[in-house]
C-alpha cells in the first residue's frame, strides 16, 4: 500500500533526526515533501499513531511524538526483548564486520561528530536484531530507532556525551558475538541498555 511506503519515508525521515520532537507537521508540507495525497498522508499518520511516532491532538492536528518517562520505560523494554534475542540466536555470518561497524564510531567520537556516533549507533543495534532474518522483527526496530532518535534528541542537552559512552561496550559486545560467547554478549548487551535507560528517565 502506498500509504505504508509513506509511513515508512516519515519514519526514516524522524530516524534521520529531520523532525524534532513536539514538532507539528503540516499536511501540506508533508504531502509535497513525500509526494502522496493527504488521503494518504492521513493513512500513513493513523499507523505512526498506533507506533507512538505521532500523535493527533483534536482542533490542532498532527504532532512528532514527544517522549516522556512512559515513553522511555516502554521503548527500552522493547528493545531489551529484540536486542536480547538477536545476541543469543542470531545469525552473524560476518562478525568481523559487526566489529569494525561498531569501532568505526571512535574516529567520529575524536572529531566531536555526534550525528555520525548516533548513526552508526543505530545500524549496529539494527544489525543486532536483522541477525534474527524475521522481517516482522525488522519492522519492529524500524519503529523502534525512530522513537530512539526522538527520545536522543531530548536527552542530548543533559548527556551530550551518551553515544560515546557505549562505544566500547558495543565493540566488547561485538568481540563476544564473534567468539561465540553469546551468554556472555546478552549481559553486555542487557547491562548496556539498562545503563542508557536510567541515564536517560532521569532527564526527561
Amino acid at each position: 500500500m502506498l500509504s505504508q511506503s509513506v509511513a515508512s519515508a516519515i519514519r526514516d525521515a524522524i530516524s534521520a533526526g529531520d523532525y524534532q520532537p513536539g514538532q507539528q507537521l503540516s499536511e501540506v508540507k508533508a504531502a509535497e515533501r513525500f509526494e502522496c495525497s493527504r488521503n494518504t498522508l492521513r493513512e500513513a499518520f493513523t499507523e505512526l499513531t498506533a507506533e507512538r511516532l505521532v500523535e493527533r491532538i483534536p482542533n490542532r492536528g498532527v504532532f512528532i511524538a514527544t517522549p516522556d518517562t512512559d515513553y522511555v520505560k516502554d521503548l527500552y523494554l522493547a528493545r531489551m526483548a529484540l536486542e536480547h534475542a538477536g545476541v543469543l540466536w542470531g545469525d552473524f555470518p560476518a562478525a568481523d564486520r559487526l566489529i569494525e561497524l561498531a569501532a568505526s564510531a571512535r574516529r567520529f567520537a575524536e572529531s566531536g561528530d555526534a550525528q555520525a556516533v548516533s548513526s552508526i549507533n543505530q545500524r549496529f543495534h539494527r544489525a543486532l536484531v536483522a541477525s534474527l532474518g524475521s522481517e516482522t522483527l525488522d519492522e519492529q526496530m524500524s519503529s523502534l530507532l525512530a522513537r530512539m532518535r526522538l527520545t536522543f534528541l531530548l536527552a542530548l542537552p543533559h548527556l551530550p556525551d551518551i553515544h560515546n559512552e557505549h562505544i566500547e561496550n558495543n565493540v566488547r559486545l561485538a568481540t563476544l558475538i564473534a567468539a561465540g560467547q553469546r551468554e556472555e554478549a546478552a549481559t553486555v548487551s542487557r547491562d548496556s541498555l539498562l545503563k542508557a535507560y536510567n541515564s536517560i528517565r532521569f532527564v526527561l
